[in-house]
């Protein structure tokens, strides 16, 4: 613990102290933040969700709605949800690890093509420009081909390699949207190709590894990088769409989403990463230091909604941390480093794009009304 002590006094974060005791906030506030939390999900379509948020000296959890809505099953603090995009905070964390423990043999400024064969302008391409989404390579997930076999078997299992092959090498578009390292755009082939740097320098499954190095040590019991259709149990059901003016539950294969994507947790253990990830617990001070550097996201319309990106974390309004979005499941997790603050919420429906994004800048609102938010934040366009 002084070790880890003497890296958050060095970056400035002293307040985030993992398993600081922490108390409930006031009636007044709570009162206040589920009625946004229930008008957002009735105005999103979304069955259920749960909530942490953790400030200094104080912290709630607050569960909402159907875990199975046709079962009226309620939400628990103990339910796994799919997290999506979370996931590529895990894999640059866990890249940089390797980064780390390498004796300046792996940099971030390593093209690819030193780790991996056979990629397009894979010695132009570096990991750093993986980690903040500045590489320019095509959207796997944006391919028709995928899309189409995607749609016709949601449980397909998936590699790694056949997923990249969508992006990489399809007759139908181009392998990049422009020049590697000429702007931002965010594309989940960036963290698959990680992905497949961290098996190739560790020789363990991404999963292994990923819970080896960073899961285990950090405590987070509640998480997992998922191989299959069916999340850890209990889980809450995911819904995307409608039948008969009832939500539709889905289903499908991480596989299909890897280190982009795959994992799964509950909000208890997705804030206590939103603290360890902007507080930098399993990086030594200068990596850490490097996740801050961002480009500004208004570049790229189709990114999620952040201010700015760094290396495999985005920042709204000064909070750092992640999102995701996709497929039954929505989630986010922001820290905010000065205030010692943590704000985590998941969200078992995809019916809208960026929804946990959206509560948390209503939220903020209710946390800090007299607070002047930066200039051209996203969360300017919340109530």
């Amino acid at each position: 613990m002084g070790k880890l002590r003497n890296i958050i006094v060095a970056l400035g974060l002293a307040g985030i102290v993992p398993g600081s005791a922490l108390a409930a906030p006031s009636k007044a506030v709570q009162a206040k933040i589920e009625v946004s939390v229930a008008d957002a999900m009735k105005e999103f379509n979304v069955p259920g969700a749960a909530l942490v948020i953790k400030t200094q000296g104080t912290r709630w959890t607050k569960t909402f709605g159907y875990a199975d809505f046709d079962a009226k099953r309620p939400v628990s603090v103990q339910d796994y949800f799919a997290i999506r995009s979370i996931t590529k905070s895990f894999t640059v964390t866990r890249t940089l690890q390797l980064i780390a423990d390498s004796n300046g043999k792996m940099t971030l400024d390593d093209p690819v093509d030193k780790y991996l064969a056979d990629i397009p302008n894979g010695n132009r391409v570096t990991l750093r420009m993986l980690a903040n989404m500045t590489s320019g390579l095509y959207d796997y997930s944006s391919d028709p081909d995928f899309g189409a076999a995607l749609g016709k078997d949601l449980t397909r299992a998936w590699t790694i390699d056949q997923l990249l092959r969508f992006a990489l090498y399809s007759t139908k578009h181009p392998a990049f949207n422009f020049q590697p390292g000429a702007q931002y755009q965010y594309s989940n082939t960036n963290t698959l190709l990680l992905g497949k740097v961290v098996q190739t320098v560790t020789g363990k499954p991404f999963g292994t590894t990923l819970s080896t190095a960073i899961l285990k040590p950090s405590g987070l019991d509640a998480t997992a990088y998922v191989t299959g259709v069916a999340l850890p149990s209990p889980s809450t059901l995911g819904y995307m769409g409608f039948y008969d003016n009832r939500p539709a539950s889905v289903a499908v294969n991480s596989t299909g989403l890897g280190p982009a994507g795959a994992m799964a947790s509950t909000v208890g253990d997705l804030a206590s990463w939103g603290e360890i990830l902007a507080g930098g617990q399993l990086l030594p001070a200068r990596l850490q230091k490097a996740r801050f550097l961002a480009r500004r996201t208004a570049v790229d319309p189709g990114s999620p909604l952040y201010d700015r990106y760094g290396l495999g974390m985005g920042e709204i309004a000064g909070w750092w941390g992640h999102t995701g979005d996709g497929l039954g499941y929505q989630a986010a997790v922001f820290t905010n480093i000065d205030k010692a603050e943590t704000f985590a919420i998941v969200v078992n429906a995809s019916n809208a794009q960026d929804v946990p994004a959206r509560v948390f800048c209503r939220v903020l609102h209710i946390l800090h009304p007299k607070e002047t938010l930066p200039t051209k934040s996203v969360c300017d366009k919340e109530p």
